[in-house]
């Protein structure tokens, strides 16, 4: 009985291993169904930086170099690359064998087609502003050369802020939205229903990156085991839940506090911290009193306790950091951060009492979001214990928007930075060049920004970033609070699912 039975275990394990990988994905399979808040504007992935959309295209498209866990930029489509000594001609070897949905093998044609309509039509045309040739090389090299040296190029060639997707070249001829939704990534389009869903199937030709160990970030080894991946479109919360608990659906792309608490006690259900998912950023308006003096900016980031904004405008969720970038990131930097969450209100009004501010009425403007106005109304109450007056002004996101990027009518505004702090230094150091979120230029600001794009040693990179850093808290440029998370709910039977910035639904399978 005992030769039997391990040879009843032999037999089966030769089985397993002849299986081809489809059919072992379809041993780990299963439908998902995700609830998103959202439907996306577009799946052109180049053409949309918006969240809704960049759930569902990163499983479908690849890129050249995509970021790790750490948000560190690792190569994907490409084999690698070699970087001229003068730092201006960058050549990509391109994986061999990596098929598109539709059966084509990727060559050099493909990449050179894709980023040359990126560079026509992408949405954040600033990742190739400083390309000036892109070449196939050979069937699968690809060589990019570029005006000027830009250290951050392998960052913005792997930016998910809007992709820079790799289409077959037939599709990468066509105008922004008139694609075949067609990619090289571990799922392929099925349909898009408009005020409905999007909804992917396996793509069992998919070819994983070899180099990849496991999934890291956007990069590292994609395992497609679901059957199906459906994005339904549901934009109230409450919605989401009940169908979550109704087994409609299988994964909500967010919920409240509350919600999280009540679901983490059912066994049936399973709750994940994305933490963190974005910073909150409170500005000052540099164009116009009292924004304009540096007394009155650095009385106020003396005053205010950091602590009591976060934990009541993400009270479930949130974590106090004075880095301006994520925690684990290549350049995470602490300078500056003696002046962070100092909550010291003897030397805020010792700080105040050195500003031209007597007393006038300051102008916090904020959109309608419950945590923004949250933010707003905890800086209201404890700016008046140091004699300053604010009127919080509520508006919707565009109009508030549009009244924050000119220089008249505010003095702060609150929102949230989510991709900047992934993405890196660049990114965020780039909405206060030129002074575009103070509304007046700051020279260090600017020949900081300008330096770290032109510096190809790391460490002089991130000593760079350390001085950007210490001046926005040593002259409150603008404040950062803190950073804050969102929660994540699935059924308990959606296994071996890891929270990233989008629902990753590689590697993860229902258990049967």
């Amino acid at each position: 009985m005992k030769k039997h039975s391990i040879l009843g275990h032999a037999l089966a394990a030769t089985m397993l291993l002849a299986m081809p990988a489809g059919a072992f994905a379809q041993q780990k399979g299963g439908d998902v169904v995700i609830g998103i808040s959202q439907a996306p504007p577009s799946l052109d992935a180049q053409i949309t930086s918006a969240q809704a959309s960049r759930n569902v295209t990163l499983h479908v498209f690849e890129t050249l170099y995509a970021r790790d866990e750490n948000a560190r930029p690792v190569p994907e489509l490409a084999e690698g690359v070699t970087i001229s000594p003068d730092g201006k001609t960058y050549v990509f070897p391109i994986r061999k064998g990596v098929k598109f949905h539709n059966g084509k093998e990727l060559d050099a044609n493909d990449v050179v087609a894709s980023l040359e309509r990126y560079r026509k039509i992408g949405a954040s045309l600033a990742l190739v502003s400083a390309i000036d040739s892109i070449k196939a090389t050979g069937p699968h090299e690809v060589t990019i050369t570029l005006k000027q040296v830009q250290a951050t190029f392998l960052d913005n060639l792997s930016s998910p802020r809007a992709p820079l997707a790799i289409y077959p070249a037939s599709e990468a001829a066509k105008d922004a939205g008139k694609i075949e939704i067609i990619g090289t990534g571990p799922y392929k389009f099925v349909e898009y229903k408009p005020d409905s869903h999007v909804k992917l199937a396996r793509f069992d030709g998919y070819v994983p990156n070899p180099n990849g160990t496991g999934r890291d970030g956007f990069a590292g080894k994609k395992e497609a085991f679901l059957d199906t991946v459906t994005f339904r479109f549901m934009p109230e919360g409450g919605a989401r839940t009940a169908a979550l608990e109704s087994g409609q659906i299988q994964f909500n792309e967010t919920a409240d506090g509350p919600t999280a608490k009540r679901l983490g006690s059912d066994p049936r259900f399973a709750i994940h911290k994305v933490v963190p998912f974005g910073l909150q950023v409170i500005k000052f308006n540099h164009a116009e009193a009292p924004g304009n003096d540096k007394n009155f900016r650095l009385a106020v980031q003396a005053a205010l306790n950091m602590d009591d904004i976060m934990s009541i405008a993400y009270s479930d969720i949130n974590q106090m950091d004075p880095s301006w970038l994520y925690p684990g990131a290549p350049f995470y930097s602490t300078a500056g951060s003696a002046k962070y969450n100092k909550a010291d209100l003897t030397e805020a009004k010792a700080l105040l009492a050195k500003s031209s501010y007597k007393g006038g009425k300051t102008t916090f403007i904020v959109d309608n979001l419950r945590a923004n106005v949250d933010t707003a109304t905890v800086l209201q109450e404890r700016l008046k214990e140091i004699g300053v007056n604010v009127d919080i002004s509520i508006a919707d996101w565009p109009t508030v928007s549009k009244i924050g990027f000119t220089p008249q009518g505010w003095t702060f505004w609150t929102h949230g930075f989510g991709i900047e702090p992934f993405e890196g230094p660049a990114s965020v150091m780039a909405p206060w060049v030129n002074g575009l979120s103070q509304q007046a230029k700051d020279p260090v600001i600017d020949e900081l920004a300008a330096s770290l794009g032109s510096e190809m040693d790391e460490a002089k990179r991130k000593a760079l970033f350390d001085r950007f850093q210490t001046h926005m808290y040593d002259n409150a440029v603008a404040m950062k609070a803190g950073n804050y998370g969102v929660f994540q709910v699935s059924t308990a039977k959606l296994k071996n699912f890891k929270p990233y910035r989008i629902p990753r639904m590689w590697g993860v399978w229902l258990e049967r």
